[in-house]
């Protein structure tokens, strides 16, 4: 039982490192299309820089919005990443309190999926941007900490039985 504490502490406090980095993601997003000479403290420098990524239309909805639908989609529907990030990061917080068989796989899947999404955005970070986001990064680190959590949780769970 201890074993399992444990394990759903760890993956509550990951949750609240994600919730934690997309908020801040969020208020950058929103600062800049409000004051377009912000300068957010994760712009180091020309070539480490999050405003860049930000204000790009991969900054909204992961860019799926501009890649699958040639035409403007409707506002309400293009949410920052960062909004995306704390909705994700809630439902994850919790959804830790429940150890069900089906949410446990459920939260495997997604977890999977969105570690493909980070390989995705580190991609276009690299190659497309030739940039070094910190808030990215972080994420994408935090998304792969709770990727192994999320499968450590399942094994003990499911696969030692």
């Amino acid at each position: 039982m201890n074993r399992a504490r444990t394990t759903s502490t760890r993956l509550r406090w990951i949750c609240a490192f994600g919730l934690a980095i997309s908020l801040y993601s969020l208020y950058v997003k929103l600062k800049l299309g409000k004051d377009e000479n912000y300068k957010p403290i994760c712009d180091v420098a020309d070539y480490v820089s999050c405003s860049l990524v930000f204000k790009s239309n991969y900054g909204d909805n992961f860019g799926f919005n501009t890649k699958l639908f040639y035409e403007q989609i409707p506002k309400n529907l293009n949410q920052p990443n960062g909004a995306i990030g704390c909705v994700f990061y809630l439902l994850y917080f919790l959804s830790s309190f429940f150890e069900h068989r089906w949410l446990c796989v459920a939260q495997l899947i997604i977890c999977s999926y969105t570690l493909i999404l980070c390989f995705y955005l580190g991609f276009l970070l690299v190659f497309v941007f030739y940039n070094c986001c910190v808030v990215c990064v972080t994420i994408y680190i935090i998304q792969t900490w709770l990727f192994l959590e999320v499968f450590r949780r399942y094994k003990r769970l499911y696969m030692n039985k």
